[in-house]
């Protein structure tokens, strides 16, 4: 037992290590690539675009959106916040910067390769960042389901004074499943013999 925890510990730290350089990589990718932007040096962001993009059309629409930018936002003056966040496979990293006029968010998406696959010039800082948006949504509605349905059966074990399946029922979490087990066929069978 000793053994098995100390290995769980030592996986958790290496699993924390590797996912804070992940995190450092991508976004020491990111303030470099802002600082080449800055500089006006498109062709140099080239080394960190995924093959698909590392192309002089991605340069030349680069350069037209960060010029496009500056023109209507003023010069970049500094950057104000770093924010991080994972998607499915994909490392997400939000700048948001102050220029002249307004802050912006530039927002570098990364690949398993740590490469940028897409970078997206956002008027506002997100709120909630897209992975933990989704995360919640699916975690709100799975714990929402199963207290629905074990609500339900076990209101009908009650008053069925079945004791045995009240216990099951409250005790294991199957996302609803025995529930609804328990709802659509022992009660009606339960039912039909009363």
């Amino acid at each position: 037992m000793k053994k098995t925890l100390l290995l769980l510990l030592i996986l958790t730290f290496a699993f924390e290590v590797s996912f804070s350089q992940t995190k450092k990589e991508a976004i020491e990718i990111s303030l470099q690539y802002l600082s080449n932007l800055e500089q006006q040096n498109f062709e140099s962001n080239k080394s960190f675009m995924a093959d698909a993009r590392a192309t002089d059309e991605f340069d030349q629409k680069m350069k037209q959106a960060w010029n496009y930018q500056c023109s209507n936002l003023g010069s970049f003056v500094a950057l104000k916040n770093i924010k991080y966040d994972q998607f499915s496979d994909y490392e997400i990293v939000y700048l948001v910067c102050q220029f002249g006029k307004s802050d912006y968010t530039i927002k570098f998406v990364f690949n398993k390769n740590l490469k940028i696959t897409d970078v997206y010039f956002i008027p506002y800082p997100p709120l909630i960042p897209a992975g933990k948006l989704n995360k919640l949504w699916i975690i709100a509605f799975f714990v929402l389901w199963e207290l629905a349905w074990k609500a339900l059966a076990l209101w009908k074990a009650a008053q069925n004074r079945q004791m045995a399946w009240f216990i099951v029922l409250f005790v294991l979490p199957t996302f609803g499943l025995l529930p609804i087990f328990y709802v659509m066929l022992v009660n009606n069978t339960e039912a039909r013999r009363t």
